[in-house]
């Protein structure tokens, strides 16, 4: 809120690291008279039933959280052996609701 509230211009975005943070981010804007994607555009990221549920539909970033965590241990697996972890990308997907919009002109 001290960002979005303070002196010069203000974000037209917010990226959050996931979800829960984005419907927190949109409590925040609401306390400050500002809408989403009006004023401010707002992405998450799990895709929980939480983006959903939130007016408008939160846009988000989906992954498998089971792949995540699977690569995840394996690497860790990996380095407490003294061994390389292995690279590879996850699978992501832009999932586009109604929480994002083109920046204001004003």
């Amino acid at each position: 809120e001290a960002a979005l509230g303070g002196p010069g211009p203000r974000p037209t975005a917010l990226v959050c690291d996931d979800d829960l943070l984005a419907v927190g981010a949109y409590k925040g804007l609401r306390r400050l008279g500002l809408r989403v994607p009006d004023d401010v555009s707002v992405t998450g990221l799990d895709d929980l039933a939480l983006a959903t549920a939130v007016d408008p539909e939160l846009t988000t970033v989906r992954l498998d959280a089971e792949l995540f965590g699977e690569r995840g241990m394996r690497a860790l697996l990996a380095v407490l052996e003294g061994r390389a972890p292995e690279g590879g990308d996850i699978p992501v997907e832009l999932v586009v609701r109604g929480s994002t919009a083109p920046p204001n002109a004003s």
